[in-house]
């Protein structure tokens, strides 16, 4: 069986500056992958380029056995737009700010996407997005609006909303980093029930306990480029190179 996503040979250029400089990565369906790193190393642009967010300049992305886009001859060959549509439609994406609708209830965020876009039936949506919202321990705020909620909160209909439409792979940029601490917590939580359920997960994270206790593998990348990547307990362990000795000395106290 193929990996679910493999990332070959990766570039993505903005002017002078190489944001990605040849990126290879496989994530295997049902793994959970963090990806860690300083800020401007490369992680978020790595991200949004699975799901076409940003285009890169170079290299493969195959999601499922398909190529998303291929560079045979140096430049990238994307797929049709209604293809690539539907293919990201297969993926869920987590943004740092939640991005709900202020004009929507709790209910009404979740359901739109699956209705709209998969046209799946009303009532069938909303039994489904009150089953997520009891995984994620809001089932008493279907109603609500965004602005009755905290930002944990939000964050966990955000991921509520990106599970509705039934993703194979979900795509977490730095989900806790616009959250206060003390609700940090929620979030993290959620994503590790998500991860004993064995839903694939590729995480970009500045949570280094998430990271370390549960991912099963992480990538460590500085530049552009992946420096190392290996279980957790080697990467935070036995760190080989003096470029991830120095940035866990900086983040770990």
């Amino acid at each position: 069986m193929p990996s679910i996503l493999e990332l070959n040979h990766i570039h993505k250029v903005f002017g002078a500056v190489k944001a990605l400089d040849d990126v290879s990565l496989h994530v295997e369906r049902g793994e959970t992958v963090a990806i860690i790193g300083p800020s401007g190393s490369g992680k978020s642009t790595l991200l949004r380029s699975v799901n076409y967010l940003e285009k890169i300049s170079a290299g493969e992305i195959i999601i499922n056995g398909k190529a998303l886009v291929k560079s045979p001859h140096g430049k990238p060959e994307y797929l049709p737009e209604r293809e690539i549509r539907r293919m990201c439609s297969e993926i869920g994406m987590i943004f740092q700010h939640f991005n709900l609708f202020p004009h929507m209830t709790v209910l009404g965020n979740i359901t739109y996407a699956p209705v709209k876009v998969k046209k799946q039936p009303l009532a069938e949506a909303e039994k489904e997005a009150r089953r997520l919202l009891e995984m994620v321990g809001l089932a008493d705020k279907a109603e609500r609006y965004p602005a009755q909620l905290s930002g944990g909160q939000k964050q966990r209909v955000a991921i509520a909303r990106g599970l509705a439409m039934q993703p194979e792979l979900m795509l977490f940029d730095e989900p806790t980093s616009a959250l206060d601490p003390e609700i940090t917590g929620e979030v993290l939580n959620v994503m590790k029930t998500l991860a004993e359920q064995r839903m694939t997960m590729l995480v970009v994270t500045h949570e280094m306990g998430f990271a370390r206790e549960v991912a099963d593998r992480v990538i460590f990348m500085a530049d552009g480029h992946i420096i190392e990547q290996g279980l957790p307990g080697e990467i935070f362990e036995n760190p080989q190179s003096e470029r991830l000795k120095n940035f866990l000395s900086s983040v770990i106290r």
